[in-house]
């Protein structure tokens, strides 16, 4: 696995595990780790698979409801794992594109003035940023959840995004145990896309990094994401992909 790729699929894991944590629902088996909050879909992942031949267990908890029906995998251990996955029952059900900027090569440029940025430290901002990212990615985000991060800067910041007084746009970091930076959770709610709210909120996200010294950020794009991460200095390495069992 390339170091580039070993930055973005670490940072997703670490992030992933330290919000299980956090919250109170982190499994940690010999072979994975999982994240099964009830009523939220994030993060409901299995993840960090130690050896494809853990996969046969992994499926049969899943059918008996142990386990969430998605496992996550960097694209290279994806394909290390092929066999074992697909004799496991597991199919692809969602890729995203993992990317890669380094800080100082690209620093980051400016947002428009009358979008309001704040890192959220109350009850409240968590509801309000659980709510912009389910109405972002049309699934389940308990701000019960996101409350359990509020107040721990010095590896993760919440933010939301205003207009005209109306929170908008939501946007995550997460500073791993390598020095990395991990953006996640770029949302915008549909009736405010189309005005570079992403591209503002990521901008953000960006200057927060460089204040706190990151040299790389890393994230997950989606196909619709990919063209705004580009334009802001973010290069392609692997895919993220994840997989659920053949229903």
């Amino acid at each position: 696995m390339e170091q580039d790729e070993k930055h973005i699929i670490g940072n997703l894991f670490e992030h992933w595990a330290y919000v299980g944590e956090r919250a109170g629902l982190l499994t940690t088996a010999p072979s994975y780790k999982a994240v099964m909050p009830d009523g939220s879909d994030w993060p409901r992942r299995v993840f960090d698979v130690a050896g494809g031949e853990a996969l046969k267990d992994i499926a049969h908890q899943i059918k008996k409801e142990q386990l969430p029906d998605a496992v996550t995998f960097t694209a290279s251990v994806a394909e290390a794992y092929a066999p074992q996955l697909a004799a496991a029952g597991f199919q692809p059900k969602m890729t995203l594109q993992g990317m890669i900027i380094y800080l100082r090569e690209n620093p980051p440029g400016n947002y428009p003035g009358n979008i309001s940025f704040r890192i959220a430290d109350k009850e409240a901002d968590a509801k309000a940023f659980a709510n912009i990212a389910a109405g972002s990615f049309n699934y389940r985000v308990d701000g019960a959840v996101v409350a359990h991060l509020l107040g721990q800067e010095n590896k993760i910041k919440v933010f939301t995004g205003t207009v005209g007084g109306v929170a908008a746009c939501s946007g995550l970091i997460y500073y791993d145990d390598n020095g990395n930076a991990g953006l996640h959770f770029i949302g915008t709610l549909p009736e405010f896309r189309g005005k570079g709210l992403a591209a503002a909120m990521t901008t953000r996200l960006l200057q927060e990094c460089t204040q706190d010294g990151k040299r790389y950020c890393v994230l997950h794009a989606s196909k619709a994401g990919l063209p705004i991460y580009t334009r802001l200095g973010f290069e392609p390495v692997k895919e993220v992909i994840t997989y659920a069992l053949v229903a």
